[in-house]
């Protein structure tokens, strides 16, 4: 995928302002360039980094993916989540009801290309959020904390490993209100890590001790 610049995304943004059809993802696109100026300004290179990374490439790449007005509303006026997380959860839980499929500006003849470019981006979705819930865990004390903390996630990422190539996307993602629950859990991620972080000291304390009785 090709990596953009800031400044290059912003010439991106108000390229095509004047047409329609690219309001929507441009807002969007918008939302996602202020939060990756935010991350770079912070020196975080850590899972929300990433994800903000894939959306930004991903839809600066192409004009074919818009997204209904109200939903790109939400995600960009959100006190709960973060754009890039707040994009992750709507794709996951509403699916193809998040875009605007009206291609009424569309010429005939590239609408199936236009399709097949939506269909393709959202098979995406679960790996993405597999990704995601990976580097999270990867910023924990202990390998275990992330589905310690969060009941929901235990068997989901061996279900979307093992099982992908025999079910489509939408069989892998049906459980929305278990994905639901994983988003609203993650919003205390700050708690889950600082509980973590204790938690893993209190298991190297109880390991020094046990090895000093042992001398």
């Amino acid at each position: 995928m090709i990596r953009h610049s800031f400044m290059a995304l912003i010439l991106t943004l108000f390229a095509g302002h004047t047409a329609e059809v690219y309001a929507a993802p441009n807002m969007l696109l918008q939302c996602l360039a202020k939060e990756e100026e935010r991350l770079h300004k912070k020196e975080q290179q850590n899972a929300l980094f990433r994800l903000n990374q894939e959306f930004v490439n991903e839809l600066a790449s192409s004009n074919d993916i818009n997204l209904k007005k109200n939903y790109v509303d939400q995600i960009c006026s959100s006190r709960d989540f973060t754009p890039s997380v707040g994009l992750l959860r709507l794709l996951l839980i509403k699916e193809h009801e998040l875009y605007d499929l009206s291609l009424s500006g569309v010429d005939a003849s590239m609408r199936p290309f236009k399709m097949g470019y939506i269909n393709e981006f959202q098979k995406q979705v679960p790996r993405m959020f597999i990704q995601y819930l990976a580097g999270l865990q990867s910023e924990l004390a202990t390998p275990d904390c992330l589905e310690k903390a969060i009941p929901e996630l235990s068997g989901f990422s061996e279900k979307i490993k093992y099982l992908e190539e025999e079910l489509s996307t939408h069989q892998l993602i049906t459980q929305k209100n278990k994905i639901e629950t994983v988003f609203n859990k993650l919003k205390n991620f700050d708690s889950i890590k600082k509980n973590c972080a204790i938690i893993a000291k209190k298991r190297l304390n109880a390991l020094k001790k046990k090895q000093n009785s042992q001398l």
